[in-house]
């Protein structure tokens, strides 16, 4: 048995336990309403499976909506269903159910956790919050589920901004009709943007995030670059494969800061590739391990979500 998950079991207080004091079901009012948690753990209670930690947490999301909704991200699927809490007289502690969950169907490379995450979710009875940790009982003792919160603000903008929304539609006008829908008036994609003066030249240049089934994979999400241009922007870079966060190094390549963007996907580890300007655009030059992370300037960062993000539309 594993004694820790023993111990936090124990003092979750469930309904019809002795000396518990319920308050009404809520899910606004709870202190997960609005948090988002990534999964550090799977806590078994059978010696022979032990503990399981996912070789890279981000993959393994939890979003609790004021709504009574949640988010689940289970390595290359995404999920949505329903929650409802019911703290006991001390909140950090109660009861705790997932609905039936709504999942994309891909197949994962192996190894993965996603269909043993989404199947645990249906046993999930009580929440602990210890030490900064959020710990999720499985019935019948069937083990813990243990997250690390999430930096939701982190650093990036959800600001609209109409010209660069028309860069990014004009950058492959094509692929976007097809990405964001035919229909006019409708939006199945969304972005954030950070910006940094890359070359000194006092304008600076907008990394832009896009979000959507059409737009992220198991390797990431697209990102584009744009300078700008007078009153408009122009497309530097797009990168099919990119995850958060994305980090300007202080060393220069003809003018032009380098900067480091994560990558992972198809099997491969979580890595770091290093970018360099060639003197039109940016290239990958070196790939590192994901820990440390490399030194520089974070500007783009968290784990925004594709409701996070500015709706991309195609005009009327």
């Amino acid at each position: 048995m594993v004694v820790v998950s023993a111990a936090i079991a124990a003092s979750f207080l469930l309904p019809g336990g002795e000396g518990t004091s319920l308050a009404k079901p809520t899910s606004s009012g709870a202190p997960l309403a609005g948090t988002q948690w990534r999964l550090l753990e799977i806590q078994s209670m059978d010696d022979a499976q032990g503990i399981t930690r996912p070789a890279d947490p981000s993959r393994y999301t939890l979003r609790f909506n004021s709504d009574g909704t949640l988010q689940l991200r289970l390595d290359c699927n995404r999920a949505s269903g329903t929650w409802s809490a019911r703290p006991s007289a001390d909140p950090s502690n109660g009861s705790l159910r997932l609905g039936p969950l709504a999942s994309t169907k891909a197949l994962c490379p192996s190894p993965s956790l996603g269909e043993r995450l989404g199947a645990q979710t249906t046993f999930v009875r009580g929440y602990l919050l210890r030490d900064g940790r959020l710990n999720l009982s499985l019935l019948a003792d069937g083990g813990i589920l243990v997250w690390e919160p999430i930096n939701q603000a982190g650093h990036f903008s959800a600001t609209p901004d109409p010209k660069l929304e028309a860069a990014i539609l004009r950058a492959s006008p094509g692929e976007m009709h097809h990405a964001i829908g035919g229909k006019r008036g409708s939006a199945r994609g969304s972005y954030v943007y950070a910006r940094y003066d890359l070359n000194g030249d006092g304008r600076d240049e907008v990394f832009a995030y896009l979000m959507g089934s059409n737009f992220c994979g198991t390797g990431g999400c697209t990102m584009q670059i744009f300078r700008q241009s007078g009153n408009y922007y122009r497309l530097m870079n797009s990168f099919p494969i990119t995850r958060l966060p994305v980090i300007i190094s202080a060393t220069r390549t003809q003018g032009w800061n380098d900067f480091w963007k994560r990558e992972s996907g198809g099997g491969a580890p979580l890595t770091y590739v290093r970018h360099i300007y060639d003197g039109r655009r940016y290239v990958a030059r070196k790939r590192v391990p994901a820990i440390p992370t490399p030194a520089g300037t974070s500007i783009l960062s968290g784990d925004p979500t594709l409701t996070d993000g500015i709706p991309l539309v195609l005009s009327n």
